[in-house]
């Protein structure tokens, strides 16, 4: 068995066809096909099932699909620890960063490492939680930064920090102010929150249940920044957004906290049935210390 033929075989399972993985893979579809036969000769079994005119994986490549991502990911992890062995001169990082984290957090500690470690390609994807676990599991990430617990067995999960969420509005909001604002006070107030796709908004959700609170959401969106932004130029609308969002925009808005408080915990996120790049783990010590530095709030 060849590493080609682990990397034409999980290929064609993402593309579903073969004219597609031989272009993207730089390689004849002759050449794929047959690495594709040698690999299914191997194992005695069929991974694919023609469908028309693609393929779709059988029960033995799904089951397969797996262990070929987390050997690839053994294998690169195994690259990068003999380039770890020359000061991490070389490779490439892929991390998974929740929204959020991405445009505050982040961005100085990727600063950070590119200087200490120009050599190294990172590669930051903006994805939701559920999204992140996924992909660690399937080997196309390093490295995440999402919430803790994880949702999926086989994450390991170390806490950041703790974060609590505000009510973001206009200055001129009837609800604006600086003291905790009691979560029954938003039944029936004019809302702009993000959509049920992201983990903060199920986690408001269910406190505002937990409360016998009936939300008056009037606008969903996909951003916590544009929801900020539409409190900016509504005064009549609010939002409930996390602290270190809203204060990136607090110009002309109001931020309280809820009464009872609505923590997240924010953590790193790795495949525990993997081992854990160099290049990976300075990238998280780094990204602990701009946490350190930038917000003097670590997780307890």
């Amino acid at each position: 068995m060849e590493i080609r033929q682990l990397r034409y075989f999980l290929d064609i399972a993402r593309t579903e066809h073969l004219t597609d993985s031989a272009r993207q893979l730089f390689v004849t579809q002759s050449t794929l096909s047959h690495g594709l036969r040698q690999l299914e000769e191997e194992l005695g079994v069929a991974l694919f099932e023609r469908v028309g005119r693609g393929l779709k994986l059988s029960q033995a490549g799904r089951v397969f699909k797996d262990y070929a991502a987390r050997a690839l990911q053994e294998l690169e992890a195994g690259r990068m620890a003999l380039a770890d062995l020359a000061s991490l001169q070389a490779g490439r990082l892929t991390v998974g960063v929740i929204p959020t984290s991405l445009h505050t957090l982040v961005p100085s500690a990727v600063a950070a490492f590119n200087a200490r470690y120009p050599k190294i390609q990172v590669v930051l994807r903006e994805l939701l939680a559920p999204e992140i676990e996924a992909l660690l599991l399937s080997g196309d990430l390093d490295l995440g930064m999402a919430f803790h617990p994880a949702g999926l067995a086989g994450i390991d999960s170390e806490p950041l920090f703790d974060e609590q969420m505000q009510f973001v509005a206009h200055a001129s909001h009837p609800l604006a102010g600086r003291v905790p604002l009691p979560l029954a006070q938003l039944h029936d107030v004019p809302l702009v929150l993000l959509s049920r796709r992201f983990a903060t908004r199920r986690l408001l959700d269910e406190h505002l249940r937990a409360a016998g609170v009936q939300p008056k959401i009037m606008v969903e969106m996909e951003s916590v920044h544009a929801l900020i932004e539409a409190c900016r130029w509504g005064p009549q609308l609010a939002c409930v957004v996390p602290e270190r969002a809203a204060a990136l925009h607090g110009q002309g808005l109001s931020a309280r906290g809820l009464r009872p408080a609505l923590m997240r915990t924010a953590s790193l996120l790795w495949n525990a049935r993997t081992s854990r790049s160099a290049a990976a783990q300075a990238f998280a010590a780094l990204l602990t210390a701009s946490v350190k530095r930038q917000w003097a709030v670590p997780h307890a």
